[in-house]
């Protein structure tokens, strides 16, 4: 099994392969939550984090997915539902093929790669006065999948049977459904853009202008990019003090609480 250190080494490899394809093919992106915020106040990972977010404009996601099955290392695997139909989530994962996350909610999927991974999430124009019910539609139809997709995630009650309504919709179905939802605003001007892909109630929507200029901030032995205003988008999440305050010792856990091995050396 494998420390929490090794675990890092092994998604910093991920990260720098990742880099160097966006680099190659002039993709902008930007570390997010918890690994900008281990650049800023670390200049690595933060100590009990174990993964590693990133966020692209739709724009530059699809065409990281589309170049990057040929440009990758062969010790890396990208997954996303655009070529895999059995993916669970709206997001991309670029996984390490040499190692396997043991206690995984989607181990039963065999069609997966389960090594450790980056998260790499697109975000989209959005109407802030029209979010939630977006946000909803998404939802919905992310729960049929993942009921037809048998994941547990202790989903109970009337909510449990609509989604298993939905669920008899075809898988192809559900995942077009999902990404016209997702991408409904992208042809307007909206003025804000949000992980509508992947929401959380406690984040607003950003101004677009915030994704059009980037950065590069120092994240161990490397530089990686990050919107230029990184210090607003770090408030709008961590508040206005996330220099300086830390969790309760308590709650300086893996957000994914992972037991990693591997499957074959280096």
């Amino acid at each position: 099994m494998l420390d929490m250190k090794q675990v890092q080494d092994y998604i910093y490899e991920i990260f720098i392969e990742f880099d160097r394809v966006c680099q190659k093919h002039g993709l902008r992106y930007s570390m997010e939550g918890g690994t900008l915020l281990g650049a800023v106040k670390f200049g690595d990972f933060v100590p009990w984090d174990d993964d590693i977010d990133v966020i692209m404009v739709r724009e530059d996601y699809e065409k990281f997915l589309k170049v990057a099955p040929k440009e990758l290392d062969g010790k890396f695997f990208l997954q996303s539902f655009n070529s895999m139909k059995q993916f669970p989530l709206s997001y991309a994962k670029l996984c390490y093929d040499g190692t396997k996350i043991c206690d995984y909610a989607y181990s039963h999927i065999k069609e997966m790669n389960h090594g450790v991974f980056m998260d790499i999430f697109p975000v989209d124009n959005v109407i802030p006065e029209k979010l939630d019910k977006q946000v909803r539609i998404i939802g919905l139809l992310t729960g049929a999948r993942v009921i037809k997709l048998k994941v547990n995630f202790g989903i109970k009650g009337a909510r449990l049977l609509v989604y298993k309504l939905v669920s008899l919709l075809p898988m192809k179905l559900i995942i077009k459904m999902i990404n016209k939802a997702c991408t409904k605003y992208n042809k307007y001007d909206t003025g804000y853009i949000y992980e509508v892909c992947n929401s959380n109630k406690k984040f607003k929507p950003c101004p677009s202008q915030m994704y059009k200029e980037y950065t590069k901030i120092k994240f161990r032995d490397g530089e990686f990019m990050a919107v230029k205003d990184y210090d607003k988008f770090l408030k709008s999440r961590f508040g206005e003090n996330y220099m300086d305050e830390m969790p309760d010792e308590d709650k300086r856990i893996p957000s994914h609480h992972q037991t990693v091995v591997l499957t074959n050396e280096k």
